[in-house]
């Protein structure tokens, strides 16, 4: 934290509001998403949001390392002489040690995904179908994919390598010029708007090569033949998968784990986590998986995991105003309550273990909503919470109060979305999209969703709509005020809509780091992400201001004219000045570490 909020930890002891969990202090990027990681023998290099890179030996202790970029890296490899990372707006870096890294110039502005490699080959693939090829990593070349569907995953088996992505696609080439559609056959997704699910990953073993993708698709192909759905006990998106000498391994969000010793018959494993997994390698010792909130996993069966490092004990990831007090929730349950936003006590007490993602306040009291389908209800936020039935298992990310509607609305996983009129019982509603929901806005009779790969309205006649304007992005927030909507989200992305959410226009933010929370003031719109906020008064034109931390700002609320902003390293901050400028803090003597 900084100075200038004083902290206390209500009924705890002196000794234990001293110890922070040593997994936070050792978290690579202090709660940045880890997007995926890769293994050459024990070394280990992981990548993720905002240019972030991190290697390990063993994967125990992980070191930061400096990168020439701020856009997020989303994919690693190890060509046999080098470590090679794509990402997005044409990100493509490479190091011969892990420690020095060097980015490529000239390659197109394309969000890059995969990269895989094999002698004297190297292949990377994204947005748009956009596949480039090098022989040695440094210098690239666009080459002709015939689709324009988005690819994602990517492994190499003998001298072929094969890209995997949108519609169930995989693509096989042996020289990274000629490339030619392999048949899959997934099962059912009982889904109309994606009956065919995307491929986030590919791992392979020998001849046996395992895709796996949205509404827990595992395909495998056996000798270069179809790729043929299996079934799995997951529902939830996997988004990486890898191989050892016996057994698969597949991660996945809502901190899944699965293990299929042929990669036919999956079995799940108790994981040590909540946190979306987005990436798993395999080190020819252990298994080391990692995602959200600089969560790190790892097992030497695939069976037995434990947690190596995580922020997210450490972190604020909501904030809501309400009868008289600000409201602060977060990971393991976390919750602190303040009167004013510059003093505020920490419960000791918690209301779960569970992580809380989301917070609201209605005519029904505070609603706290978070891992695992957890719903809470307080009338006064500070005590009396009490755990209510969700209906569903699914990772819940955000709930507000709609007056339009007259209900709470609570969005998560797999585009579940749940009403509620008191916060007590709820129910599911029809929503079309099938990707994480991270925020709601309302003006007037019209509501909008957004999240990841979704932006979705809500008119006057009920139906929501999923609209194509929020495919293959990923927002973080939405805002309405002033007469229009805001969506921002990764890679300083915002997008605007002034004809009640119907369609939507790109505009510059003046940042390239992700944007995390947005808010309207009554006046103007705060935009915050990692170190970093934007003002404006119409959503078109930004403006840098001060940023409430230099950690990431997870969530914003507004009492009048007092904002406050809470997030990773349970930052918490406070302005009078409609977020241009943010009081600085202090952390009480308990606090210190």
């Amino acid at each position: 934290m900084t100075a200038g909020l004083l902290v206390t930890l209500a009924g705890l002891p002196a000794a234990t509001a001293a110890t922070t969990p040593p997994t936070c202090r050792t978290a690579p990027g202090g709660g940045l998403t880890l997007a995926n990681v890769a293994a050459h023998g024990s070394r280990l290099v992981a990548v993720g949001s905002n240019g972030l890179i991190a290697t390990s030996t063993g994967g125990r202790r992980w070191t930061v390392r400096r990168t020439p970029t701020t856009h997020d890296l989303r994919g690693v490899t190890w060509t046999g002489s080098r470590w090679v990372v794509v990402g997005d707006v044409g990100a493509i870096l490479s190091s011969r040690d892990g420690v020095t890294w060097t980015q490529a110039a000239g390659i197109p502005n394309q969000g890059l995904r995969a990269v895989a490699a094999t002698p004297g080959l190297v292949v990377a693939a994204g947005a748009n179908g956009t596949i480039l090829r090098s022989t040695d990593g440094l210098a690239w070349t666009a080459v002709p994919s015939g689709t324009t569907n988005a690819l994602w995953g990517a492994t190499a088996t003998g001298g072929t390598i094969l890209l995997s992505g949108q519609d169930a696609m995989v693509l096989a080439s042996s020289d990274g010029v000629t490339w030619t559609p392999r048949t899959t056959d997934p099962l059912p997704t009982r889904s109309e708007e994606a009956p065919r699910p995307f491929l986030w990953q590919l791992g392979a073993r020998g001849d046996r090569v395992v895709a796996v993708g949205d509404f827990g698709a595992t395909l495998l192909s056996e000798a270069g033949g179809p790729f043929a759905g299996r079934p799995d006990p997951a529902d939830e998106i996997l988004r990486g998968v890898v191989a050892s000498p016996r057994t698969f391994v597949a991660a996945g969000s809502g901190g899944t784990l699965l293990r299929a010793p042929d990669g036919a018959t999956w079995h799940t494993s108790t994981s040590p986590t909540t946190a979306d997994l987005r990436g798993v390698a395999w080190t020819g010792a252990r298994f080391v998986a990692v995602g959200d909130q600089s969560t790190i996993v790892s097992s030497a069966d695939g069976t037995r995991w434990r947690t190596e490092a995580t922020a997210m004990p450490c972190a604020f990831l909501s904030v809501a105003a309400g009868a008289g007090r600000f409201v602060a929730v977060g990971g393991h349950g976390a919750l602190a309550t303040s009167r004013d936003g510059r003093v505020w006590v920490r419960r000791a007490a918690r209301p779960t273990g569970e992580d809380l993602y989301g917070i609201a306040h209605g005519p029904g009291g505070f609603v706290a909503v978070g891992a695992g389908g957890t719903v809470l209800t307080s009338a006064d936020g500070r005590r009396g919470w009490r755990r209510r039935a969700s209906g569903t298992t699914l990772n819940l990310h955000t709930v507000s109060w709609q007056p339009a509607l007259g209900a709470y609305l609570a969005g998560g996983d797999r585009g579940r979305v749940l009403r509620s009129r008191d916060g007590v019982r709820w129910t599911p509603i029809a929503f079309p999209a099938f990707h994480s929901v991270r925020g709601f806005a309302a003006a007037g009779a019209t509501v909008v969703a957004a999240g990841a790969g979704t932006i979705a309205r809500r008119g006057a006649g009920g139906t929501w709509a999923l609209l194509s304007v929020g495919f293959r992005r990923f927002q973080t927030g939405v805002a309405a005020g002033g007469g229009r909507f805001v969506v921002v989200g990764h890679n300083g992305g915002i997008l605007t809509s002034v004809d009640d959410g119907r369609t939507w226009t790109p505009q510059p933010s003046g940042v390239s780091v992700n944007l995390d929370a947005i808010l309207w003031t009554g006046t103007r719109f705060v935009a915050t992400g990692e170190g970093v906020a934007i003002t404006s008064p119409d959503g078109l034109t930004w403006s840098p201001a001060t940023a409430p931390s230099t950690r990431s700002t997870r969530a914003l609320a507004r009492r009048g004219g007092l904002l406050v902003a809470v997030g990773d390293g349970h930052t918490v901050e406070r302005s009078t000045t409609g977020g241009r400028t943010w009081t600085a803090g202090r952390t009480s003597q308990s606090e210190r570490r």
